[in-house]
């Protein structure tokens, strides 16, 4: 190590690094290698970045409240039957999945989406998503769900066992936040509140994929593998142009 090493201001990237290798040595999962390196390739291309700036410059494509939005969410039979089987109450902690953790996977998959087609979305667009089986491929395969021919259907039986589920232990409950630790310093220089919210956001999501792979599993706890395939299926859906889908669907 050089001297001006030895005295330069750490980066985030070094912080990111030396909480990875607190992890290695609590947790000794192999998966987390896979995670590390799928992290530092998105964020190596910038691709993180650019769906970031999305994120910071959102403007949505149709009124949230508007009746054109609750017509467009009936589209998804995915949608419909997560608001009628997860909770929609925050008041019921006792629920691990609830619908809140399903909630941003939709708008996630707008971000996605506008970051592809290089344009904001308009409400055409957002049709399509809805329409499309995006969301059941992602929930029934995760990060295989553009290989996938055959795609499952939703049922409440499926979101009823979402509800049932907690976590195998104390320490993958603390997996799952130290992993969030590794994101964010990697993909931020500088962590304010817009960047907060962004990251917060994508932790209901893994969340919610987590609880998916357990139940795909037949599992009735979420285990450190559970949380590392949904970190995986968040990073895949980055880094696809899911536009492809989509359209082909449509077709």
């Amino acid at each position: 190590m050089s001297l001006i090493d030895k005295f330069r201001k750490p980066s985030r990237e070094d912080f990111g690094d030396y909480e990875l290798n607190k992890l290695r040595k609590e947790y000794k999962n192999e998966n987390i290698e896979v995670f590390a390196s799928s992290l530092k390739y998105l964020v190596d291309l910038d691709i993180y970045n650019n769906l970031f700036e999305v994120y910071s410059n959102w403007e949505e494509p149709v009124p949230l409240l508007s009746d054109e939005t609750a017509e467009i969410a009936n589209e998804s039979s995915l949608l419909v039957l997560a608001y009628e089987n997860l909770s929609r109450s925050p008041k019921l902690f006792s629920e691990l999945i609830d619908y809140p953790k399903f909630y941003y996977l939709y708008p996630f998959i707008e971000w996605v989406y506008s970051m592809y087609l290089g344009r904001r979305l308009i409400s055409e667009d957002v049709k399509r998503i809805f329409k499309s089986d995006i969301g059941e491929r992602i929930v029934f395969n995760l990060e295989d769900f553009d290989k996938v021919e055959i795609i499952s259907e939703p049922t409440p039986e499926f979101f009823q066992k979402l509800r049932k589920l907690k976590w195998k232990d104390i320490k993958t409950k603390k997996f799952h936040s130290k992993l969030e630790k590794v994101l964010r310093f990697f993909v931020f220089e500088n962590f304010g509140f817009k960047e907060g919210a962004f990251i917060a956001k994508q932790m209901e999501i893994i969340l919610f994929l987590a609880g998916c792979s357990a139940v795909n599993e037949g599992k009735e706890k979420i285990d450190e593998n559970d949380v590392i395939r949904a970190y995986m299926a968040l990073f895949k859906i980055i880094e696809t142009d899911i536009s492809k889908l989509i359209d082909k669907r449509e077709k």
